[in-house]
């Protein structure tokens, strides 16, 4: 049987929908890049009216200048 969809299309459609089984490497790569967005990112970019400090990505910043 040919496949119909390719493979490209079939990661962004497992990735969207969630179907990757928990402990795959898959799984795993999702959850870490969940984690690293909500660690990482400014609280400017979000417009996050309560956020007092510029994040972990300006404090890295400010130490390697």
């Amino acid at each position: 049987m040919k496949q119909i969809v390719t493979w490209p299309a079939l990661v962004v459609w497992r990735a969207v929908f969630w179907t990757y089984e928990r402990a795959t490497w898959q799984y795993d790569l999702m959850v870490i890049a969940i984690l690293m967005f909500v660690w990482l990112t400014p609280p400017s970019w979000i417009g996050d009216p309560v956020a007092t400090d510029e994040g972990p990505v300006m404090w890295v910043v400010r130490l390697l200048q």
